[in-house]
């Protein structure tokens, strides 16, 4: 017949392709067709020279066998992790009389968020979400310790402190701010949307800036014994902020865009200057303003927001909060990494950092504003006093 069922057919094509031969066996056949048909041809080819078939790369010898020396670590890094590994912790940084005088571990349960300084006592505050009175005191070796003789658990996280007179004041996750006064009298602030970052007084105002993008002015009522919010600023502020200071008549307001003037007499922002990026932290000093940027460069303003001087980044790396040392004076920057700049004010030109965490960030530091005092906050929940003597390279004696 000339046409057969399909199954018949599929088995004389399979019959003509013949049994599946290895793939060594093909080519042996192959050799055999070319000569002929008869004796298979000799290909190989002398020692020590690559055939005309598959060739394979020289394997690159591996390092650590046996007789060999491992390859070295490179300085600086993590065997396997490729990380920079840190500076030691050190208590003191002798070339620029610092010293530590207590490290508290786990002074809470969680990142120490803010640290007020007030005349008799230091509050923190931490993510476990608890507010902490510590004493100073000093030992009969001259050196500082602190003792926390209060708790208060908040029920939120505080990200911001500030004392004012016999009232302290914290800025909550919620955007609350609970207020604690001396006599016994605690309140809520309510008014913002999203966490309170920064807190400040100027004239028996409470100033407040938050990440919802707006600042805050609230009064207390004699009459009342209650704060009310007096007026709200959300045009022109540099998105979510977390910083404040005042400068001659404008405060400076930092957020995730830089910074911002407001004019203290009409509370209406009226000048932007750049550059545009997420600010750390902002210092007044001697008629000007310090601004900090995360990515850890500086930039120095004057009253009128005209950049002055810019410093490239500090080669501790991110920056993630600022103070001002009395004693020097200088201008302490926290970093991510643990480390703690110290920089020669006014000129900006002599910068100490040293290692005061391992492997975590400095969080938050607070200033006394006497005898060089100054502390730092970790993200461990570590809390640190450190200090810088008078009478030390570049500070002035007592």
């Amino acid at each position: 017949s000339s046409c057969c069922p399909q199954g018949r057919a599929s088995g004389r094509r399979a019959a003509l392709r013949g049994p599946r031969v290895p793939m060594a066996r093909k080519h042996k056949k192959n050799a055999q067709k070319a000569n002929g048909g008869g004796q298979a041809m000799d290909t190989r080819q002398p020692l020590g020279q690559p055939s005309d078939g598959l060739v394979r790369k020289p394997q690159k010898e591996k390092k650590g066998k046996k007789g060999k020396a491992p390859a070295p670590i490179p300085s600086g890094r993590l065997s396997g992790r490729g990380k920079k590994q840190s500076e030691p912790v050190v208590e003191s940084v002798p070339e620029a009389g610092i010293v530590r005088h207590e490290n508290i571990l786990k002074a809470h349960g969680d990142a120490v968020t803010a640290v007020v300084m007030a005349p008799d006592c230091v509050y923190t505050a931490s993510r476990d979400k608890v507010l902490k009175r510590w004493k100073v005191q000093r030992d009969a070796q001259g050196r500082f310790t602190m003792t926390a003789d209060l708790e208060v658990a908040l029920g939120e996280v505080c990200w911001s402190l500030v004392n004012a007179g016999e009232w302290i004041f914290c800025g909550l996750g919620s955007g609350a701010i609970r207020a604690f006064s001396k006599a016994g009298l605690e309140r809520t602030l309510d008014g913002h949307s999203k966490r309170v970052m920064g807190l400040l007084t100027h004239e028996h105002v409470l100033l407040s800036c938050s990440a919802d993008s707006s600042v805050r002015c609230w009064q207390f009522d004699a009459a009342s014994q209650h704060f009310a919010c007096t007026h709200v600023i959300d045009e022109g502020v540099p998105g979510p902020t977390s910083c404040m200071a005042v400068l001659g008549s404008h405060l400076w307001v930092g957020g995730a865009n830089g910074v911002s003037l407001v004019e203290l007499s009409t509370l209406k922002v009226t000048v932007q200057p750049g550059p545009k990026r997420t600010v750390a932290g902002v210092l007044q000093f001697m008629g000007h303003m310090i601004v900090a940027y995360v990515e850890g460069s500086l930039c120095i303003f004057n009253s009128a927001g005209e950049k002055t001087h810019s410093q490239n980044p500090l080669p501790a790396g991110p920056a993630l909060c600022v103070a001002g040392l009395d004693v020097g004076p200088r201008l302490l920057v926290g970093h991510s990494k643990g480390q703690v700049s110290s920089i020669a004010l006014p000129m900006m030109d002599a910068t100490t950092s040293w290692q005061a965490l391992e492997r975590c960030k400095v969080q938050c530091m607070c200033c006394a504003g006497h005898d060089g005092i100054f502390l730092l906050g970790a993200e461990s929940g570590h809390l640190q006093l450190w200090q810088r003597a008078a009478g030390a390279a570049g500070a002035p004696a007592p």
